[in-house]
């Protein structure tokens, strides 16, 4: 970077969402929560009969595989929760109490998990209203729009989603919230990303647009970096008070009314031409991806066509074979986005790899799964709490929160639930919510 100072770099976002659903993952209720789910699919996914009987009642898989491992448990989890009742309605059936299954150790362990646990179910709504908004920022990021014009907010939104969740109890999302600052602080909070979400007009022209001083800060940086010319930057800059006051086109009825209809690249597309070199600007920093999965799927390329017993290839075969099956792989997945239903998950694959955790028994984690060791309580009808409930405040950029310490706040498994099945229309980033 020292030779190419006019260039930015960021770290991949969907590895930063997938360390944070990591981290989210090492606390006690949902460690709880996926430990127990996974001895359940183990179990299920391990014995033919007994996969096939849930699919009878569930018609369905538990197991949904996406983008990232993370991903993979908490969607599992919300998946494990829909088939909650058939799930029930199978460990109490004839066809599971007449079979041999249902006498031996390990079914009789799986089957009080789903029907007599008093922590499970609460602590999987739990692991569930404290980690979907972060799920729904990941598909943010791996839509076919980029995203950087999105994504400071949308972390910001996810924070006050999940606060909204726990009930606004400050002592409730305080571990939470400390967990995500510190991935976004490290990692994440860039100047571009103030920049990009500052040049979004769905932002810009919003009631609720954020006036934090480290906004302009973080977009002149940016414009010092990315404009090499003076002349250029400084007519940038001044065009920038049109696009701000929505002086000429940008105060036009057609351009305000369209501005949650188009991506923010075609908008300035279609209004930025009189501001040419903000317009130049404003699409080069929306137009950045925010992932880094195309290089690690390269990555992975190069290590299927290189390996042990294919290794005296020649540096231009080992390109040219790369380039075909990078580019085939390209063309399969924007071929199976296309073929999308409304309601089905972008973030999902079609391949599961064998030696999942979600099918692979682990013996450390079933030598050690005991309740005993993950200090939970339930309390007041199977609502879930930490025994410490040792909690504090939490700060975030732009709005402060009293100190409390109540302790986790009550979980009710029918409170304001959502069909997590049904994909949200509204995850589409050209839209205005």
């Amino acid at each position: 970077m020292e030779k190419r100072k006019h260039m930015y770099w960021t770290p991949c976002a969907a590895h930063c969402i997938d360390l944070i659903l990591e981290d989210i993952g090492k606390l006690t209720q949902h460690k709880y929560a996926l430990l127990k789910a996974r001895k359940v699919s183990n179990y299920i996914y391990n014995r033919g009969w007994v996969l096939a009987l849930m699919r009878e009642y569930t018609k369905c898989e538990l197991i949904r595989q996406a983008t990232t491992r993370f991903a993979t448990s908490y969607l599992t989890l919300q998946c494990m929760y829909q088939s909650k009742q058939p799930l029930e309605a199978m460990f109490v059936s004839e066809k599971w109490t007449s079979s041999k299954y249902a006498k031996k150790k390990e079914g009789k362990e799986v089957r009080n998990i789903v029907l007599k646990n008093k922590h499970f179910w609460p602590s999987v709504v739990y692991a569930i209203k404290t980690t979907r908004p972060l799920i729904k920022v990941l598909r943010l990021v791996y839509g076919d729009q980029p995203a950087m014009g999105f994504l400071y907010d949308a972390i910001d939104e996810a924070k006050e989603k999940i606060s909204q969740n726990l009930k606004g109890e400050p002592s409730a999302y305080k571990e939470i919230w400390d967990i995500i600052d510190k991935r976004w602080e490290f990692q994440l909070h860039r100047h571009l990303h103030a920049a990009a979400y500052f040049m979004n007009p769905q932002f810009q022209y919003s009631d609720d647009f954020s006036t934090h001083s480290e906004l302009r800060s973080g977009l002149y940086q940016v414009m010092d970096k990315l404009i090499v010319d003076l002349e250029e930057r400084e007519l940038a800059n001044i065009q920038l008070d049109a696009f701000v006051d929505k002086k000429g086109v940008f105060g036009y009825s057609i351009a305000q009314s369209t501005i949650n209809k188009r991506s923010p690249i075609d908008w300035w597309n279609a209004f930025g031409h009189e501001t040419p070199e903000l317009k130049k600007f404003a699409v080069k920093v929306l137009s950045l991806t925010c992932v880094a999965s195309g290089c690690e799927c390269n990555w992975s390329t190069f290590n299927q066509v290189h390996t042990k017993k294919r290794n005296r290839l020649t540096t231009l075969k080992m390109h040219k074979l790369v380039y075909i099956l990078y580019n085939k792989r390209l063309k399969d997945r924007q071929s199976r986005r296309q073929k999308l239903k409304e309601n089905e998950d972008p973030l999902l694959v079609d391949h599961l790899p064998s030696d999942d955790e979600w099918l692979v028994e682990d013996e450390d984690e079933l030598r050690n799964d005991g309740d005993d060791d993950l200090d939970l309580d339930v309390v007041d009808g199977g609502d879930v709490t930490s025994r410490d409930g040792s909690h504090g405040s939490s700060s975030k950029k732009r709005k402060d929160h009293p100190t409390k310490d109540k302790g986790l706040p009550l979980i009710d498994e029918d409170d304001e639930w959502i069909d997590y099945n049904t994909y949200e229309s509204s995850l589409d980033i050209s839209s205005d919510e």
